[in-house]
């Protein structure tokens, strides 16, 4: 027990005093903190380095506001008051005693500390507040103290650091968030990077490591806003894309925008602490476009760099602030260069610039190269045409609606090319319909309006194109729609004198006029504006959580407008090919002559080619024959392969017997022959480019390759090569040289019967030999010629004219509507032309996994061939050779072994688990039809057709 206590300590029924404050605060003037009651303290003015005038900052952050009722000039602050601890002692109240002349004072005291209002104090007047005995709330100058002190009571390590201005420190950090030098941060160009002019120093009232915790924030605005800064540099000077440009005026807004607002909104906040608060925002949306430009700066186009970008919203998508709202401005702006060349491709705007022709490089996803192919002579060609280039597209575009994209610009070229005055080649009919513009959108609101206005936009593009439809466009009926005030009459050609000059007045007067200056807020920077000043939480845009994914707003954007547009161009393009091209006929052509499917033409082929009953085509001493119709006679003569004059002879007329229509037949029946200009694609018989060993091939008149040099030559017109392309010609050439073979081992199989039918051949002797052979090898050879012709190429052809038909009836004469899909355009067609000889190649085992099966049935048609030389020197000679019907058994062992093997194999391609096996179709899109879904045109397996018409007794799966 202290002895000041007055309390007497044997009176034990005292009630203490619960309120009373610590005995140890009793006398606060001595000891105004005992927690270092026992330090010695040097004075700060004595330790603070004298070259740095210390001020403290006037905004109070840790100190309590002034609640005094007194004047304001003279109530000091609690800082004033705690620096000038001597100023409260001067003036004690135990000094003012009963002798001092009371009226010598002055009439107000001035008040020396602040009036701060408690409980306390409101209870008991005469209450005197106690001073806090920790120094974090002494305020600055007692921490600035302890830091300075010699001793490092704190161990801070601080001892030794300046202390700088407040209010100028504060404006330094301004400078370094906005990415400028100032006193105390500078740009080092070596390391890229702010650093700080001074290596220690400090603020009152902190210290060096809370500092450091502050400026991080500083520190990143200021080095991203500076690299920021030197990709707009890159960008403007060098030269690049429109979509890096796009890019760097989106950055350089960004950049302006964070400026402007934290410049003016800096102003009012002295606190480093409100100050690191403002820059939050900033530093988020900095780091954000940082990541941006970084992983774009590896990127080499604007495709690319769209890509990116879409890929960096999307991770940013669960955001409901305003940076959403913000990205989705930046990925708008960025595509714009974009989308405003995929509407000129498209057709939906006029062309900015110079057209995009075949003559250039190409433009973005389309890419202009050199289509190489390889013509009747053997010689490789070149012709620059569009491609579509999948490397520039950017990553939001499915494939299947670039291609969609492509086909409809190209398709639309097509009409520029060779129907310049069709309504749909001219801009300002498709601007009359008023199109829409490629935009992104991201609301539900947005989406359903864009779909509308598509849906619209096709309806009027319809009708404007019916009505031109009807009309001519001769000179006549446009003078009558200029009389009608029609849209789309000219402006000033066949107009009055008078109307002409007030045009160009009006035009005068508008040019006199001052520019309409667009005072419209930039959406970007009011999105920037109010995501800076955005508190915590605060959501950008309610619409938002409800909004649709992004990863479906390209789709709902976009494809609703391209689908109207491929709608009616796919169906305009494909009904000029049909009615104004006559693709049909041409069509027919490709079946009748290189699938053989005119009966008339492979009749008069095979007799040209085998008939040894026609006068030969060979010349005799230099004298070609005449007087009769001639042939190559194959098997039948000493020399082979026959010259090009024999050809000629042999084969004139084949093909324009065969194409001639029977009233042209009966006007031509004296022998008179049309044109080789007249048949279509100037149809003619070639000879085919061939390697060395296939020539020597050729040499042997006895071999299974001796007319592989024999081949059509067709060359489609300009529009039709879009349909019946070189791969297609390709393929239809295979499979004429495979048939070309059939037919002629169809020949000799039927020459092997008449053979035994005749009474002077040694056919007639009992060699059961010889008659096996003959049927078992018609027997072969018609099978497989039947399955060829009628499963091979009638039942699949038969589908494509099916198809044909429907496409037909699809498009109209003209006058009706058109009702072709987004996916049902030319390169659909040419797929579908494609995919029918792809089903015959694989039903003739012309595939190229097929090979093994094909060279099977070459080496039993060979033996076929040997057979029937063997019976036709066997009938010139008029006694039987035993060598020789050595010979004869020996090839019918291999035939038939040849043949069982061949069998063998068929029937394990027709039990083979996903051989051709067709596919059924999804029950879930039968709601709709789909034009090509290519479904009925599967690789089919069909090989057990041909096994039962070699095999239907299992003869040769019986043990020989």
């Amino acid at each position: 027990m202290d002895d000041t206590d007055d309390r007497d300590p044997g009176e034990v029924f005292a009630i203490p005093d619960l309120y009373a404050p610590s005995k140890f605060l009793s006398d606060t003037s001595q000891n105004p903190s005992f927690l270092f009651a026992g330090l010695k303290l040097y004075d700060i003015d004595e330790s603070l380095p004298a070259v740095v005038e210390q001020s403290q900052p006037e905004d109070g952050f840790f100190s309590t506001p002034d609640l005094s009722f007194g004047p304001v000039e003279n109530v000091s602050t609690p800082s004033q008051s705690i620096n000038s601890p001597t100023q409260v002692l001067e003036t004690p109240d135990k000094e003012l005693g009963n002798n001092v002349a009371i009226w010598l004072l002055p009439d107000e005291l001035p008040v020396a500390t602040a009036n701060y209002q408690s409980w306390d104090a409101f209870e008991n007047l005469r209450f005197e507040e106690s001073h806090t005995p920790y120094i974090t709330e002494a305020g600055p100058s007692a921490f600035d103290t302890a830091l300075a002190a010699k001793e490092d009571f704190l161990r801070f390590g601080n001892t030794d650091h300046v202390v700088v201005d407040a209010k100028v420190y504060t404006a330094s950090l301004l400078a370094l968030g906005l990415g400028r030098s100032s006193v105390f941060f500078t740009w080092d160009e070596v390391k890229q990077s702010f650093a700080p002019s001074l290596p220690k120093l400090r603020i009152s009232g902190y210290s060096e490591k809370s500092l450091d915790g502050l400026l991080a924030t500083f520190f990143d605005c200021g080095n991203i806003t500076r690299i920021l800064q030197a990709f707009i540099e890159k960008t403007y000077s060098g030269v690049t894309s429109p979509g890096r440009v796009a890019l760097a005026d989106a950055v350089s807004t960004l950049l302006t925008t964070i400026q402007s607002r934290l410049s003016a909104s800096a102003s009012t906040h002295q606190s480093i602490l409100q100050l690191q608060s403002l820059f939050r925002p900033a530093h988020s949306i900095l780091t954000c476009f940082q990541r941006i430009v970084v992983n774009i700066s590896a990127t080499r186009s604007d495709e690319s760099m769209l890509s990116t970008i879409f890929e960096e919203i999307q991770l940013l998508e669960h955001r409901t602030d305003p940076l959403r709202e913000i990205l989705f401005d930046i990925l708008s702006r960025v595509s714009q260069p974009w989308l405003e060349f995929t509407a000129e491709w498209l057709g939906l705007q006029r062309e900015a610039g110079l057209p995009l022709t075949k003559e250039g490089t190409g433009k973005s996803f389309v890419k202009v190269e050199n289509k190489e192919w390889i013509d009747d002579q053997g010689l490789e060609l070149q012709e620059p045409d569009y491609f579509l280039d999948y490397d520039r597209v950017p990553a939001f575009i499915q494939p299947d609606d670039a291609r969609a994209m492509f086909e409809v610009g190209r398709s639309l070229r097509f009409l520029r090319t060779y129907h310049a005055d069709h309504p749909l080649a001219r801009a300002d009919v498709v601007a009359s319909a008023n199109p829409p513009t490629l935009q992104w959108k991201f609301s539900w609101q947005d989406i359903v309006a864009v779909e509308a206005k598509a849906l619209q936009y096709e309806r009027d593009l319809t009708n404007a194109l019916l009505r031109f439809s009807k009309e001519s466009l001769s000179t006549s009926v446009v003078a009558e729609n200029e009389a009608e005030g029609s849209n789309f009459a000219l402006d000033f050609f066949a107009r009055p004198k008078e109307y002409m000059q007030a045009h160009i007045l009006a035009s005068m007067e508008a040019f006199d006029q001052p520019l309409n200056e667009s005072m419209s807020p930039n959406a970007l920077s009011l999105g920037l504006n109010q995501y800076l000043i955005s508190k915590d939480g605060s959501l950008g845009n309610d619409d938002s959580i409800f909004a649709p994914p992004i990863s479906l707003a390209p789709m709902l954007s976009f494809n609703p407008i391209i689908g109207a547009q491929a709608r009616i161009v796919n169906g305009t393009c494909m009904r000029m090919f049909f009615h104004s091209h006559k693709l049909r006929e041409h069509l027919s052509l490709q079946r009748n002559f290189y699938l053989m499917g005119n009966g008339v033409f492979s009749s008069r082929l095979s007799h040209a080619l085998f008939d040894p009953e026609l006068e030969s085509a060979e010349r005799h001493r230099g004298i070609a024959r005449s007087g009769g119709i001639m042939g190559l006679r194959l098997g039948g003569r000493d020399s082979w392969p026959p010259a090009s004059s024999e050809l000629r002879l042999a084969l004139m007329g084949v093909l324009t017997d065969s194409y001639m229509s029977k009233e042209q037949l009966n006007k031509s029946h004296a022998g008179t022959y049309l044109d080789k200009s007249s048949l279509p694609g100037d149809l003619s018989f070639a000879v085919r480019d061939m390697s060395q060993d296939e020539i020597e091939k050729c040499l042997d008149p006895d071999s299974v390759e001796a007319l592989d040099f024999l081949r059509l030559s067709y060359k489609p017109p300009p529009p039709l090569e879009a349909i019946i392309t070189p791969m297609i010609l390709f393929k239809y050439d295979q499979v004429f040289k495979l048939l070309l073979r059939v037919i002629r081992m169809l020949y000799v199989a039927s020459a092997l019967f008449h053979t035994a039918t005749d009474r002077s051949s040694l056919w007639q002797d009992n060699d059961s030999v010889l008659h096996r052979f003959r049927i078992e090898a018609h027997h072969f050879v018609s099978s497989v010629c039947e399955y060829f012709f009628d499963t091979g190429i009638e039942a699949t052809w038969r589908l494509f004219e099916r198809k044909l038909d429907q496409i037909e009836r699809r498009i109209g004469d003209g006058s009706g509507e058109i009702t072709l899909g987004q996916n049902e355009g030319l390169d659909k067609l040419r797929d579908y032309h494609e995919r029918v000889l792809d089903r015959i190649m694989f039903a003739l085992l012309l595939r190229k996994r097929q090979q093994p099966v094909l060279k099977l049935l070459s080496e039993i048609f060979g033996l076929v061939l040997q057979f029937s030389k063997h019976t036709r020197l066997r009938t010139l000679d008029k006694e039987r050779n035993p060598e020789a019907d050595n010979e004869l058994k020996e090839i019918y062992v291999k035939f038939q072994k040849k043949v069982r093997v061949f069998v063998t194999v068929c029937r394990g391609l027709s039990e083979k688990k996903g051989y051709g096996e067709k596919r059924v179709l999804d029950t879930r899109t039968s709601g709709k039809e789909v034009l090509f879904d290519g479904d009925d045109l599967v690789e089919e397996n069909t090989i057990a057709h041909l096994l039962v018409k070699l095999e239907i007794s299992n003869y040769y799966s019986r043990d020989a």
